[in-house]
């Protein structure tokens, strides 16, 4: 079988379908390739937690951007992201405590509704909290979690109400180049011809670019997540936090749950297609120790195991949104290291504004930061911390 599209995107996870849908809107002819299920990569997995605490102008510009539409997702895109305002907090030991200022002061000239505030503050809005080894907390009261599953579905519902064709269990063998430009891809499937393949595959981003040639300094990485459930009678974590006093993150889920994850580099997966999926036993008793240093409350959680993912790393924890090759029709976007879902409605913008070659303002502003050339430049997006999820 062989048909003919404008634009086809590899990858049906919150990138692929964001992407979809915005070009769907430009009135291309669109068609989603995902080799098994939407939501079967990273983004099934995600915890899904959305905040603006980032070391750089661009992604706060971004994130900040995409809040906006999970707070007005209805409107937006239509469907229901199952976005949930917890508030973020981002607790700091003393050696981390001059880059969160900093932080939160750049956050704050770029329009983010954030402040540093006192241990007492962070009582208050978080009681059975402990403060222990904490000096202060950067605090976002509009952030908090979203589902990705529904959010990424609603991203393809909305794409195909515009026309794009959503291809399941369909994997892209290879992208066809003639000359320097793209041609189409070649699918399980079948051929489809395009001049225009936007490559969504993050952990699987690197394999699909080398059948043209193109070496992308993306690896898979194994993270984990771990899920206790708070007893009866015992207030729950209320906030979601990045806790950098014990180097681990945590949210909300529903109204029992809590879940954790790390904060730092996991180990690298050489074939993405064959991982462990649930959490190992270490990895639960570890971040259940980490969680109840700062919620003894915690102390009788019960534990309901967990499960693990996989980050597309590159070298700076930072995506690649470029054309690549320039002028080729190949793009890349991927790599987002763990904390890509919360910038997916402003990465569809910024693909379908690569792809169209049009000037869309919010799109212009931030796609320099994320160049392929940057790497063979030995350049790197700057960021604040060691923690690479944070960036």
């Amino acid at each position: 079988m062989s048909v003919t599209a404008d634009v086809v995107v590899i990858g049906g996870g919150i990138m692929g379908t964001s992407a979809a849908f915005q070009l769907a809107r430009q009135g291309l002819r669109v068609i989603l390739a995902e080799k098994k299920f939407l939501g079967a990569g990273s983004t099934g997995k995600s915890s899904a937690v959305i905040r603006q605490h980032y070391s750089n102008e661009g992604t706060i510009r971004m994130a900040l951007y995409s809040l906006r539409i999970f707070q007005n997702f209805a409107d937006a895109v239509g469907g229901d992201p199952g976005f949930v305002q917890t508030g973020v907090a981002m607790l700091s030991g003393a050696p981390d405590l001059a880059g969160f200022e900093a932080n939160v002061a750049l956050q704050q000239r770029v329009g983010v509704n954030a402040r540093m505030i006192s241990l007492a503050e962070l009582r208050e809005l978080d009681p059975s909290i402990a403060t222990t080894g904490t000096v202060a907390a950067a605090y976002e009261p509009e952030g908090g979690y979203a589902d990705p599953v529904l959010t990424m579905q609603s991203y393809a519902d909305a794409a195909k109400r515009l026309g794009a064709e959503i291809w399941q269990e369909t994997r892209v063998e290879r992208v066809l180049m003639e000359v320097d430009h793209v041609v189409g891809v070649e699918t399980t499937r079948g051929k489809i011809a395009a001049p225009n393949v936007v490559n969504c595959a993050n952990a699987w981003a690197a394999e699909i670019a080398r059948t043209i040639g193109i070496e992308l300094p993306i690896w898979a990485e194994r993270h984990q997540i771990g899920m206790f459930q708070h007893p009866a009678n015992v207030e729950r974590p209320r906030l979601t936090a990045g806790d950098f006093v014990n180097q681990f993150y945590y949210r909300p889920d529903g109204q029992w749950l809590t879940l954790v994850g790390s904060l730092d580099a996991g180990p690298r997966v050489e074939n993405p297609d064959e991982y462990k999926e649930s959490a190992d036993d270490e990895f639960v008793v570890d971040y259940g120790e980490r969680l109840m240093r700062r919620y003894p409350v915690m102390e009788r959680a019960f534990v309901k195991r967990g499960y693990a993912g996989l980050y597309g790393v590159t070298p700076d924890w930072h995506p690649i949104i470029d054309e690549v090759p320039e002028g080729s029709g190949s793009f890349v976007t991927a790599g987002f290291s763990g904390h890509g879902f919360k910038l997916g409605p402003a990465v569809g913008i910024m693909i379908a504004d690569m792809v169209t070659r049009a000037r869309t303002p919010t799109a212009q502003l931030e796609r320099s930061l994320f160049e392929f050339a940057r790497f063979a430049k030995e350049g790197k997006v700057a960021r604040s911390y060691a923690y690479g999820v944070v960036a």
